[in-house]
């Protein structure tokens, strides 16, 4: 029938009870920024209210685009762990969620960020592997699903260069359904990349997106991500131990659950642990 059937382990917050102290698992001081629709016993869902996400399950409302503090108090923190959270906002919005994720967590508190290889989608490109997104051109291209993430024309009629735009400057995509966003044909795309160097050309390509739109686009992805550019902004953070991760590979024994972690887009994702 097309339907996969899992049984969630109950017993996961056994784990949590061995590792750390029982008054941090019920005042819940695990936070999942970006959180949706997960929901976890120990865990506290950051996340901010919108129509397109509208089923979402918040415990703190916080907007990360307006970069103010955390409503956390320094070294309180065991964890953190956001996933496909950081392309939707800006780099201004990110360096402000790393320091303040930085200045929450207790010492050697954790965090786990999740989000799109650029590179991977990039390489993609360059090897003209349209199967790289055979899943979104299989699942984006009926109108019930087009709608759902604002799209004018079904995936599996995109470029390669179209479906790339749409994973990192989503309005700049000609696949996006708004009229009035910058978009970038695929002969524009060429010109950039053939002018500027590969991330001063991906920021061209996102400094052509409407911030104020984003309110009304929230889903859209608006920044791009690799292993350089995450390192280095974890560092102005003020981490030190920062370190690639993997599927289901983190170093704190809690987040390798992967019916709880890391099960949004594995197939394109990079993973990227810190510890303070």
């Amino acid at each position: 029938m097309g339907y996969s059937i899992s049984k969630i382990k109950k017993e996961d917050i056994d784990l949590y009870y061995q590792i750390y102290a029982q008054k941090d698992i019920e005042q819940k001081k695990f936070y999942n920024i970006g959180a949706g629709l997960f929901k976890h016993p120990a865990w506290t869902n950051i996340d901010y209210y919108s129509e397109w996400f509208k089923e979402n399950k918040i415990d703190i409302s916080f907007n990360l685009l307006e970069c103010k503090p955390l409503p956390l108090t320094d070294n309180s923190a065991n964890i953190f762990y956001s996933s496909h959270t950081i392309e939707h906002i800006t780099d201004e919005s990110a360096q402000n969620i790393f320091n303040e994720i930085y200045r929450a967590l207790k010492k050697e508190g954790y965090v786990r960020l999740t989000t799109v290889d650029i590179d991977l989608c990039y390489k993609a490109v360059l090897n003209n592997d349209l199967h790289f997104w055979q899943r979104e051109r299989g699942m984006y291209s009926n109108k019930k699903n087009m709608d759902a993430v604002r799209i004018a024309i079904p995936m599996k009629e995109a470029s390669i260069r179209q479906l790339f735009l749409f994973s990192f400057a989503s309005q700049t995509s000609l696949l996006h359904i708004d009229k009035n966003t910058y978009k970038i044909s695929d002969e524009e795309f060429n010109e950039i990349f053939s002018k500027f160097k590969y991330e001063k050309a991906l920021d061209y390509c996102k400094s052509k997106c409407n911030i104020e739109l984003q309110s009304k686009y929230p889903g859209n992805h608006i920044n791009w991500w690799n292993k350089d550019k995450l390192f280095g902004m974890l560092q102005i953070a003020g981490f030190k131990d920062i370190y690639l991760s993997g599927y289901g590979q983190s170093f704190c024994p809690v987040l390798r659950n992967t019916t709880y972690f890391d099960n949004s887009r594995p197939n394109y994702s990079i993973y990227v642990e810190a510890r303070k």
